[in-house]
């Protein structure tokens, strides 16, 4: 791949060529506003074998908000945001997204294809390609995948590595990077294709608890100044009493609490949530 030449002003008829296929493959523009209700999960079901570990799930998030997933190993977390992100499919149920229908009767629906590419999810082992500089590692999905031109996806890259304070290491390959560092750079990948959902599952697991604190920071501010709605499994209780908008907990396949910060963690009657508060604060 040839590295990407800088923007400037004589740009050439391919790369108009290639904005407008960006615009075209983009999607629908996203109608929903701060608070509006942006995902409904109705029923979801999913079995690996003979385990279900997701038993008839009623989810919602809201356009802005910040919700933190909490519960033990295998207990129907990731297995829920990777339904959401569309890399796994539930057994049956019903989604939407923004108001469109993206799975019913056990299959995604044509309206998927219209709304995948405001979905971004972020793994906890960072799956940044090695041999690729940070700036390629950003650009080569927007270019590939949305017919981006080589000035767009440039500037695109610059403004979403500002966005997560790694502007400096925009020539740097993934090796020369800390964790921390690296994290951050998978979150502006993911905003690159400019998401009005992350899908964070267990991001700040591997890392130091400072580094941890400051990569949970850029996603509050993403919520804050780009209305970016997060969706993280975490085991940060710091972070989800402090910015989460909702905290949902999920015990045995089936979400037993879905509250505000301050009711889960200060007024819970739940035995299964106070019990793992206990054991993860300490």
């Amino acid at each position: 791949m040839n590295e990407v030449a800088p923007a400037n002003a004589g740009s050439t008829q391919a790369d108009d060529g290639q904005t407008n296929a960006a615009r075209a493959h983009a999607g629908r523009a996203i109608s929903a506003n701060i608070g509006d209700v942006l995902v409904s999960c109705r029923g979801l079901r999913k079995s690996f074998g003979d385990r279900e570990v997701m038993k008839s799930i009623d989810f919602d998030m809201r356009a802005g908000d910040i919700t933190v997933i909490i519960g033990r190993s295998g207990s129907g977390k990731s297995t829920l945001l990777r339904a959401i992100a569309g890399l796994t499919d539930p057994d049956d149920g019903e989604m939407t997204f923004d108001g469109e229908v993206v799975f019913s009767e056990q299959k995604r629906t044509p309206a998927w294809k219209q709304v995948d590419s405001h979905v971004g999810m972020i793994f906890q082992s960072y799956t940044l390609w090695p041999h690729m500089d940070v700036l390629k590692n950003l650009t080569l999905a927007p270019r590939k995948r949305l017919g981006m031109s080589e000035s767009e996806s440039l500037e695109r890259a610059k403004k979403a590595l500002a966005e997560v304070g790694m502007s400096d290491h925009i020539r740097s390959k993934p090796v020369q990077l800390s964790g921390g560092e690296r994290q951050r750079v998978a979150i502006a990948r993911a905003l690159m294709m400019q998401p009005k959902l992350l899908l964070c599952d267990e991001i700040t697991s591997a890392l130091d608890p400072p580094v941890a604190a400051e990569v949970l920071d850029v996603l509050r501010r993403l919520k804050e100044e780009e209305g970016i709605a997060v969706a993280l499994v975490t085991h940060d209780m710091a972070f989800a009493s402090k910015a989460a908008d909702r905290v949902v907990f999920f015990h045995e396949g089936e979400i037993a609490v879905n509250a505000t910060p301050d009711d889960a963690f200060n007024h819970t009657e739940d035995p299964e949530l106070k019990k793992f508060v206990e054991a993860v604060r300490f």
